[in-house]
């Protein structure tokens, strides 16, 4: 796996995109590893019968919403 620091990202993202487009990367953050990009179809592949999807706000479904919005309520009364 590649590794290119988190302050690189700016000045190097064509290189890093496309390095994650053959394989997954490590961004790392003071010299530790702290995310890891790769292709979609790769996340798909490994992780597409995954129960923990994620999902965009406008795409998740309503019981998840609620979920959210029953927590978010919960936090703003204490």
């Amino acid at each position: 796996m590649k590794h290119y620091p988190s302050t690189d990202l700016k000045q190097n993202l064509g290189d890093v995109l496309a390095a994650a487009s053959q394989q997954p990367v490590s961004i790392t953050r003071h010299n530790r590893p702290r995310y890891v990009l790769m292709s979609i179809e790769a996340y798909e592949a490994r992780f597409g019968n995954d129960s923990c999807r994620v999902y965009a706000a406008e795409d998740a479904p309503l019981q998840h919403v609620e979920m959210l919005e029953q927590y978010a309520a919960e936090l703003h009364r204490d």
